[in-house]
């Protein structure tokens, strides 16, 4: 219990799951950061948290927080055909197929794990099953709501959660595409961490007909990763 007397006890299965050593294969991927720092000369970390306040930070508020949110949402109604529809508008937005795939590698990746820690999860089963049956894309996004679900995370620790790990994402593929040091990763991190309580509130006010990110030139830019002459991550 914390000093409010509120259960905290969901606190070190996130820091599990949300640690770099659980291995869902995010480490191979730049989530197209490699390259639009190409395409827009990158060099520092000044220009990481340029990227951060112009599209990270957006993408969460206005697209991705939203749909954790609502995926969560419809897990706790037990409304299934809502599930795998806000599965599918997700597929759909990540039109780039370096993006989309590996979204899907990564949430495939968890949700194997997840099955084997929480043997027990009637909603893990539920969209894995559907996930094989080819009805559930299997983004990463949706089994991450699963698992702040399964863990019963207070919904704003799950958004913020989420958040974190895209920014670290970034942040650790920075280190081999721009040359910063660990130290100058971890200043940038922080000023992005700083900000993330806004973008995690902005999120909490779009809804279904509202949410969305469009950022074309960052799309065509991932897109073109997949003939690019030589690379460092898969997408």
């Amino acid at each position: 219990m914390d000093d409010s007397g509120q259960s905290v006890a969901w606190v070190p299965a996130l820091l599990q799951v949300s640690d770099p050593l659980f291995p869902t294969g995010a480490y191979a991927h730049s989530m197209g950061l490699e390259q639009w720092a190409a395409t827009c000369g990158y060099r520092n970390g000044d220009d990481l948290l340029q990227f951060f306040r112009e599209h990270v930070g957006p993408a969460l508020a206005r697209l991705e927080l939203p749909y954790l949110r609502m995926v969560r949402e419809a897990i706790v109604a037990d409304d299934w055909p809502a599930v795998l529809d806000l599965d599918a508008e997700i597929d759909a937005w990540k039109w780039a197929s370096e993006l989309r795939e590996a979204s899907i590698s990564q949430g495939r990746g968890r949700l194997r794990l997840l099955k084997k820690l929480w043997t027990a999860s009637p909603e893990i089963e539920t969209y894995s099953a559907a996930f094989v049956s080819g009805r559930a894309r299997g983004h990463h996004l949706v089994v991450a709501a699963l698992q702040f679900e399964l863990l019963k995370v207070p919904n704003e620790a799950g958004l913020m959660t989420y958040g974190y790990q895209s920014l670290a994402n970034f942040v650790s593929a920075s280190i081999k595409l721009l040359r910063i040091s660990p130290e100058s990763g971890q200043q940038v991190l922080a000023e992005g961490l700083a900000q993330l309580p806004r973008w995690v509130a902005a999120s909490l006010e779009v809804d279904r007909e509202t949410v969305g990110w469009l950022a074309p030139a960052f799309e065509i830019a991932s897109a073109r990763h997949a003939t690019a002459f030589s690379r460092l991550f898969i997408s």
